[in-house]
């Protein structure tokens, strides 16, 4: 009897200090959303805000496609450090295709509640990265996005006249600043329809005073 008192009396102390095996996080959920929205993802050159690139993802993939709210709570992994942000969005259901039948399935399975979720660090720098399979979608649609932007941007770099028609007797819109980085729209004749982002409104410029921009750094992706 003395000897099972006595290791109570040890023990007790002890399991006292022990800490909690599933301690409560407290984060500032409202700020770490914040942050997760002006993060920023580079590709190519061309740099996205984490917000932009979530609502453009449920825009151009989802038929009705409509963010609802930002929610976050801490990871699991990391809950000292890390946050898991979803965008909760609601959709009809898809309107892009997909490159494989199972990227189909998971699109056509999104609906009302569905979420695209970033686990966002701030340890030492400020990480982001896919948590699920909508967030390694949005990053891929967003990628192949900018893809397409690349393929089609010049640069003028003496810069020229913009005409309403591709013709030099048509109406002149607007002047090119040398050096001003276009978004070509469409070819004829000698001519390209561009525009400069984020204006919306387009001119021809003469083919021959724009050079493609990755053939002007000398990329080769």
């Amino acid at each position: 009897m003395l000897a099972a008192r006595t290791l109570k009396t040890v023990l007790a102390p002890v399991l006292v200090l022990l800490p909690s095996p599933n301690p409560s996080v407290v984060r500032d959920v409202a700020r770490d959303i914040d942050g997760l929205q002006r993060a920023e993802c580079e590709y190519r050159g061309i740099v996205a805000r984490f917000d932009e690139l979530t609502r453009a993802y449920i825009l151009q993939v989802y038929e009705g496609g409509q963010l609802l709210r930002w929610q976050a709570q801490p990871s699991p992994y990391n809950p000292e450090t890390e946050t898991l942000v979803t965008a909760v969005f609601t959709a009809a259901g898809p309107k892009a295709s997909a490159p494989v039948p199972e990227l189909a399935h998971l699109r056509a399975q999104s609906g009302a509640g569905t979420g695209v979720t970033w686990r966002y660090s701030k340890l030492a720098v400020v990480r982001v990265a896919p948590h699920g399979d909508l967030a390694r979608d949005a990053m891929a649609v967003f990628r192949a996005t900018v893809d397409g932007f690349v393929e089609r941007m010049v640069y003028a770099p003496a810069g020229g006249v913009l005409y309403a028609a591709p013709a030099p007797s048509a109406p002149v819109l607007a002047r090119v600043e040398a050096g001003a980085v276009l978004l070509v729209e469409e070819e004829r004749a000698g001519y390209v329809r561009v525009r400069q982002p984020p204006a919306a409104a387009a001119g021809w410029l003469a083919r021959e005073e724009v050079r493609a921009v990755e053939k002007a750094d000398g990329r080769n992706h």
